[in-house]
């Protein structure tokens, strides 16, 4: 099959090679999404019983909140960062592969940490009570693991779709095959946790339902991470930025020669000669000038250093030796991106990426409030259940059953928001994002109101599925929203000082950052904050309310996007001048 790239790579005059401009197919789309549609199905599946999983290891309700809120912590500390880099990566294999294939890897290995770390303590220390604890904390560090990578895995991969349909029409086509990939990840998912494998030969093999799943789990991301990096083809960023601003009068006969280029955001095009970015590309091995070699003049030489001694040390390995010089030139460039001066800047948010983000929370907040509780709400309120309760005893079945029960009405919810993707981008044409994103909160709400009211298990697994219309907005207009804020920043991001409006600068990455910063920040509140709500209330009806009333707030926000260049200067201008009166 043709790669991403689509086509052979061209050698310009000045001996840079170039991607033609085309369009994307179909097939191309749906196995750039193959990524997400596995981390969806790992999402969904793997975490359907990591709460029952958490209570019978002996988890409180309050201590499983503050668990399960430790892997959105990390995302939102280390997200940013991961999506600043990406855009200023230059590896050979493209900026955002290495970041996917680093946290797959981790990924896969809590896959087998969760539910066989008790089974690989016993091969060490034998079948203890040293064992279990050793178990425990590989369910413990799994789970924070597998939360983390799960979600922390998109950011790469939606900069990535950006990056492909960049230079193209498909921009809002292909975040719709992305709603799309997701849903049905969830479809499958669920799908897998509403089998019994338990009386199956692979149930029989692994030994239980659990193990099973987690088991099927690797193999079918695996899948799908193959099939995403080998048509990903990306086009690797082979020379380094320097601002205009920072370059001597005295090298700037040098800085004209032919051999200059352009920034480029896209790591699939780079055949732009538009000086818009104010940022000069130099051949790869040239040094940096000004205000650069300033701040990491010494870091750089240190490198050079280590470099060069790990190149003697293994000058027998060719092969070795090239690993370790690229190693150390890895860490290099990392700490570089850890500076204090590229963390400040993660925090200059643009004013309409503030107010979209702040709307995204509040409907994260809503939905996942929904999403994480949905299963333990079935079985304890609908059901009666008891999660606590000896496995045999009616309370306890009754749990288990109302949690196999609940993964239909997820099921039926991917479902729905599967099938309300394919209108996203005809409802956004005639009615506008802020309209049809309001229209899928206020779906939303009224689910929750329904199943807080009637709680007959068909009633509530159908408003399950009517929140598939809110899922399927939320997933696709914010980052529709940001990819057009992205293709015209000199109006959306006017407030900002121009320096930072290059590319390098502020990449997609670094703005897709945001919406997951807000979507991390959602999950730490609700699951920190819900142990409280609950112990207050005394009642889990309080899981559905909280998430209804998120639900509202997400909408008056909502209300407050900016959608159209028009809205974008006249707020820019009445913030401006409300800021000159008060000075």
């Amino acid at each position: 099959m043709e790669s991403l790239s689509a086509a052979v790579l061209d050698a310009s005059p000045s001996g840079h090679s170039r991607v033609p401009k085309g369009t994307i197919t179909m097939m191309q789309m749906l196995l750039l999404n193959a990524v997400v549609c596995g981390v969806e199905i790992v999402a969904c599946a793997g975490f359907t019983y990591i709460p029952p999983m958490l209570l019978k290891a002996g988890y409180s309700e309050e201590n499983m909140g503050f668990l399960l809120g430790m892997g959105p912590l990390l995302g939102f500390l280390f997200v940013p960062v991961i999506g600043r880099a990406s855009d200023r990566c230059y590896s050979q294999f493209g900026r955002r592969r290495p970041f996917i294939l680093g946290l797959a890897v981790m990924l896969v290995f809590s896959l087998y940490l969760i539910p066989f770390g008790e089974y690989f303590a016993s091969l060490f220390v034998g079948v203890t009570p040293l064992s279990k604890k050793i178990g425990l904390i590989g369910l413990t560090c799994g789970v924070v693991l597998l939360d983390f990578t799960t979600q922390a895995s998109l950011t790469p991969c939606e900069a990535l779709l950006n990056d492909a349909s960049k230079d193209s029409d498909q921009n809002e086509k292909i975040f719709t095959v992305y709603s799309l990939m997701i849903s049905s990840g969830g479809i499958i998912g669920y799908l897998l946790t509403a089998i019994d494998w338990t009386s199956t030969p692979l149930g029989l093999y692994f030994g239980g339902q659990e193990a099973t799943i987690f088991s099927v789990l690797i193999i079918v991301f695996t899948s799908m991470l193959s099939a995403t990096l080998m048509v990903a083809k990306e086009v690797p960023l082979s020379v380094a930025p320097v601002d205009i601003s920072t370059v001597s009068m005295s090298s700037s006969s040098s800085m004209s020669a032919p051999k200059q280029q352009i920034a480029h955001e896209s790591g699939y095009e780079s055949s732009s000669n538009s000086s818009e970015d104010g940022l000069l590309y130099l051949e790869q091995g040239q040094t940096r000038t000004g205000r650069t070699r300033s701040v990491s003049g010494n870091k750089s030489q240190n490198c050079r250093l280590l470099k060069r001694y790990f190149t003697k040390l293994t000058s027998f390995l060719p092969n070795r030796g090239r690993f370790f010089n690229n190693f150390i030139g890895c860490v290099c460039w990392l700490g570089n991106q850890l500076l204090p001066r590229q963390l400040v800047q993660l925090f200059k948010v643009p004013v309409v990426l503030r107010l979209l983000a702040l709307a995204d929370y509040c409907a994260w907040t809503a939905i996942m409030g929904f999403n994480i509780y949905y299963t333990d709400y079935v079985g304890q309120i609908v059901y009666g259940g008891n999660p606590n309760a000896p496995p045999l005893s009616p309370e306890g079945r009754a749990y288990d059953e109302g949690v196999r029960v609940a993964s239909w009405g997820l099921l039926l919810h991917c479902i729905c928001s599967a099938i309300f993707s394919f209108f996203i981008e005809r409802l956004t044409e005639k009615y506008g994002y802020k309209t049809t994103f309001t229209l899928g909160m206020v779906s939303f709400v009224f689910a929750m109101m329904g199943m807080v009211l009637i709680r007959h298990i068909y009633f509530v697994n159908l408003m399950a599925a009517a929140t598939g219309f809110a899922y399927s907005t939320i997933t696709t207009i914010p980052f529709m929203l940001v990819s057009k804020y992205h293709a015209d920043k000199k109006i959306y991001f006017a407030d900002l000082p121009l320096a930072l409006l290059s590319d390098t600068e502020r990449g997609i990455g670094a703005d897709i950052a945001v919406l997951d910063w807000s979507y991390f920040l959602s999950q730490v509140i609700m699951t920190a904050a819900m142990g409280t709500i609950v112990h207050v209330t005394g009642t889990l009806v309080s899981y559905m309310v909280t998430a209804g009333a998120m639900g509202i707030l997400s909408i008056y926000y909502i209300g407050k996007i900016i959608e159209n260049e028009a809205q974008a200067r006249r707020y820019i201008s009445n913030n401006s001048s409300q800021r000159v009166r008060v000075a």
